[in-house]
């Protein structure tokens, strides 16, 4: 019994420790619009990441069923660094779509940023 207990214990600690370390992530392409080049970025959820001038912080991602049909949605806050603003306002704070990236644009004269996908939701 003592041996079985000590093994089931350390398999709990064991998914745990998984469950911390499987962080959803937010797939998302960028595109640099002067030079045509298209990026690929992984933000975990919480994380920041740059892009050019752009700093993106994930806050949420999900999957969501209407009608039968599947979209993936994240909600994300964009700065952009070069503003030499105190404030630095965000240059886009909501929720994105990846059926419909026009809907909640995040809207740059030099980047374009969309998401595609969420990873372990």
């Amino acid at each position: 019994d003592k041996n079985t207990n000590i093994v089931s214990d350390t398999t709990i600690e064991n998914e745990e420790k998984l469950d911390k370390n499987d962080k959803v992530v937010i797939n998302l392409t960028a595109l640099n619009k002067i030079t045509a080049k298209t990026s690929f970025i992984k933000i975990a959820v919480g994380d920041k990441k740059s892009f050019g001038t752009l700093e993106i912080k994930g806050l949420k991602c999900k999957v969501i069923e209407e009608k039968n049909s599947f979209d993936t949605i994240a909600y994300v806050q964009v700065k952009d660094l070069s503003k030499k603003d105190n404030d630095r306002v965000f240059l886009f704070n909501g929720w994105t779509f990846a059926s419909n990236p026009t809907f909640q644009s995040i809207e740059h004269p030099i980047y374009d940023l969309w998401i595609t996908s969420c990873e372990n939701i």
